[in-house]
């Protein structure tokens, strides 16, 4: 690019789209600054521009005033790509990412008269990189785990990779499908070539390009257990579904597969057993149907199995009202059914057959004369498995002895022709025996784990109802509470009373009601538990008792998030804890009294006795601070118990952090001289709250820093605004605190043990007081610590919106 003058060069260099400022080479004076490099900068322009360069970036001078110094030396360029710095920008202390080059200027002799700062801010572009590493790493890592399921999965499962739909991941069952192919590597339509140009395939493309899923059942399939090999009918059960990457771009499919060749195999040749029983049958019907001789089968307890149509008709019944019926629910008299089990049992035991006649009432005829035969039915290992018989009415038998006699022998040859249909029957029969058997097996076995089922339910209800505890259900999305009659019981309501969300939150009392709303709001926000104690006033018999809910959130994105939980009515432990706390109350009180009394003696003495020993003056003033303490000590009582009374009172008013923070670091400034105080700059930000509590959590935190950290140590105190909340944070480099105790610094009563304070007075209370303050602020507190490197110790509190 070529420059006709100065003025063009000059105008190039402020309207570029990076940061530069020129610098003169002996003074490293900013000789020309463009708007961009303040951008960066976040520094005014009359902080850079005819300044010493180090002067403005005093912060970064320890980190880059040698590579700089090298440049004007060495006259070769110093580059830095995307390294993190510290700057003071807009008054406030920012971490950032830059890309900058300190890039020399050198006369015709070759002397470097100028550097050229060039410099391009990369903070997004290096924090969207990082959140997309952890996004895919995060990805990355589920997909291994739901791999790992995969494989240890009994059903056959494939993973298929790219449009050529590679084996990516093969679990041991498919591959047991298949035991005879290489699969992993290879394309599916190369490595079952047999499915090429087949509707598998068009579905399986079908899939991958239009991410609908796929379900069918019982597909014939013809293919060969290894590669090359002959095909064969094989059926399988399958579902192909599209997976998709952490972009939402589908880039497989995920495969399940059951082979049901051998449940198939099984369900014809049951369906053919069948239909031969069934074809069995009709001849056995045909047989029997032309003939009025009544015939018949019995098992061996003494239910009918068969019964061809006279006999249904002598009767007056159908099929399925008589078969599997025993002799007396067919009408036979008591002397009837009981003679004929005896012959049953007498076939049973001696494999002979039986013959008699008997005389019995007929549906249409009347009282027949008739004859009859029982015969045993035997199987393959010879034992009788069933009886049959045949009975002919032979009322006029004695009038017609020649007709009878040839009657005689066509019933043989009839019965013997019966003998054959029931041997093949009773084979058709024992098939369905075996199978109804497995089936009685499936049924036992989901009979008891129903039984289980109901069992832990039971167990569960015992459980809640011995704790009388109630429980309930939030659906974030409607906003319904739905509850157990305990639930009513406790807020007063009706039993079979629907309670709507508001209508619940309108019984807890005013005072704590918008902290309840805080805590359901946190824990769908954060999906951290929800625990909460909170007074109400029942609806109808209006008392006042004290609960407790404690609730777990669960994220369900079709039906919405919800959190389920249990209540508890812990009035009783309120009570006690609020007599406690007046009792604490009471003492406090009557130890102030003689407490300020003595502080105002010990005062008047100290300034009569100013002309006196120093030793008097001296015992004097230790006494004096004594009092001092038991006086503080006696305030935090105070304070503790009414907090935990709700009887403290917050003068919530709005006002300027910053003139807060000046008054705070006035008086601190004032009374601390053992320590090193850094207050960071504070700019105007407005919040609704009580000066004097807020006042009070930062004055504890700061003295908190002095005792627990060494004297002549730095203790820095910063106000800063971040996502809508102003942060008040006391940074020391003391002994720090151990994980373990961290994790209860802010419970009441709760003191660090350890060697180290034995020299360190109080009880524990200062940062529950601390943390009540806030938390009645609708604020949060927290520590961050090191064991042996210093403690940081931050509050928030809700920024007020000035626009």
């Amino acid at each position: 690019m070529l420059f006709t003058d100065a003025e063009d060069f000059n105008s190039t260099l402020l309207n570029a789209p990076i940061g530069i400022c020129i610098l003169d080479a002996d003074t490293l004076v900013a000789e020309i600054v463009n708007d961009k490099f303040l951008e960066v900068a976040g520094k005014p322009y009359e902080a850079i521009y005819g300044r010493y360069y180090w002067d403005a970036f005093a912060e970064a001078r320890p980190y880059y005033e040698a590579a700089l110094a090298g440049v004007i030396q060495t006259g070769e360029a110093y580059y830095a790509d995307q390294v993190e710095l510290m700057l003071i920008r807009y008054g406030e202390p920012e971490m950032i990412f830059v890309t900058f080059v300190y890039a020399p200027i050198k006369d015709k002799a070759g002397k470097v008269k100028r550097v050229a700062v060039w410099v391009l801010e990369n903070t997004r572009q290096v924090a969207e990189r990082k959140r997309e590493e952890v996004a895919k790493n995060a990805f990355k890592v589920e997909r291994d785990q739901l791999y790992s399921y995969f494989m240890q999965a009994a059903a056959g499962i494939c993973v298929l990779h790219g449009p050529d739909l590679v084996y990516e991941l093969v679990n041991p069952a498919y591959q047991q499908i298949l035991p005879g192919r290489e699969l992993s590597g290879r394309p599916i339509f190369e490595a079952l070539p047999e499915l090429v140009g087949s509707s598998i395939q068009e579905m399986l493309l079908k899939v991958y390009n239009e991410g609908e899923s796929w379900e069918m059942s019982e597909v014939m399939i013809p293919v060969s257990e290894y590669e090359g090999g002959p095909t064969k009918e094989r059926y399988f059960s399958f579902s192909f579904q599209a997976r998709r990457d952490e972009h939402n771009h589908i880039d497989g499919i995920v495969n399940f597969v059951f082979e049901v060749t051998d449940m198939i195999r099984v369900q014809e040749e049951l369906l053919k057993a069948r239909e031969g029983a069934d074809q069995q049958r009709r001849v056995y019907e045909a047989i029997t149907s032309g003939t009025p001789d009544l015939m018949y089968v019995f098992d061996l307890e003494y239910r009918f199995t068969y019964a061809n149509s006279a006999l249904l008709t002598m009767w007056g019944k159908t099929w399925d009202t008589a078969i599997g019926k025993g002799l007396r629910e067919n009408g036979y008299e008591e002397w009837h059914a009981a003679m004929h089990e005896r012959e049953i049992d007498h076939i049973r035991a001696t494999k002979e057959s039986v013959r008699g006649e008997v005389a019995f009432p007929h549906a249409v005829l009347g009282k027949r004369i008739y004859d009859y035969i029982l015969i045993p039915v035997l199987n393959e290992a010879g034992e009788v498995e069933a009886v049959a018989g045949t009975t002919r009415d032979v009322t006029e038998r004695k009038q017609m002895e020649q007709a009878l006699a040839q009657g005689t022998e066509d019933l043989q040859a009839i019965n013997e022709e019966l003998l054959a249909a029931n041997e093949e029957q009773v084979a058709s029969n024992e098939e369905l025996i075996a199978t109804n058997e497995e089936l009685a097996i499936v049924n036992q076995q989901l009979l008891e784990a129903q039984q289980k089922i109901e069992d832990g339910e039971v167990a569960l209800r015992m459980a809640i109802e011995s704790g009388e505890l109630a429980t309930w259900f939030l659906n974030e999305k409607l906003g319904v509470i739905e509850a157990s009659p305990r639930f009513n019981e406790m807020f007063g309501f009706k039993p079979e009373e629907k309670v709507s969300y508001d209508a619940m939150l309108s019984q807890i009392l005013p005072e704590y009601r918008q902290m309840v709303e805080h805590a359901f709001a946190t824990s769908f926000k954060t999906g951290s538990r929800f625990n909460v104690e909170y007074p109400i006033t029942g609806v109808y018999d209006g008392k006042q008792r004290w609960m407790r809910s404690v609730g777990k959130f669960v994220a369900d994105e079709k039906q919405g998030n919800y959190i389920t939980g249990v209540m508890a009515d812990i009035t009783e432990q309120k009570m006690d804890e609020l007599r406690k706390n007046d009792f604490i109350g009471m003492v406090s009180h009557e130890l102030k009294t003689p407490l300020t009394s003595m502080k105002g003696y010990i005062q008047m003495l100290q300034r009569l006795n100013q002309q006196n020993k120093e030793f008097s003056a001296g015992m004097l003033e230790k006494a004096n601070s004594q009092v001092g303490k038991m006086t503080a000590m006696v305030n935090s009582f105070l304070n503790v118990s009414r907090l935990e009374s709700g009887k403290i009172y917050m003068d919530i008013q709005e006002f300027d952090m910053a003139r807060l923070m000046a008054e705070v670091e006035e008086e601190s400034r004032a009374t601390i001289s053992s320590h090193v105080l850094v207050f960071n700059p504070v700019k105007t930000m407005l919040v609704n709250g009580d000066w004097d509590k807020i006042e009070q959590v930062i004055h504890n935190l700061i003295s908190n820093a002095v005792k627990y950290s060494p004297a002549h140590s730095m203790i820095e105190v910063s106000c800063f605004e971040d996502g809508g909340m102003v942060n008040v944070s006391v940074k020391d480099r003391g002994m720090g605190i151990k994980p373990d105790d961290l994790l209860r610094i802010f419970d009441r009563y709760y003191r660090v043990e350890g060697s180290q304070m034995f020299s360190i007075s109080g009880f524990g209370i200062g940062l529950y007081i601390c943390k009540e303050i806030i938390q009645r602020h609708m604020g949060e507190i927290s520590a961050e610590s090191v064991f042996g490197s210093g403690s940081t110790f931050t509050f928030s509190l809700p920024l007020i919106d000035m626009e």
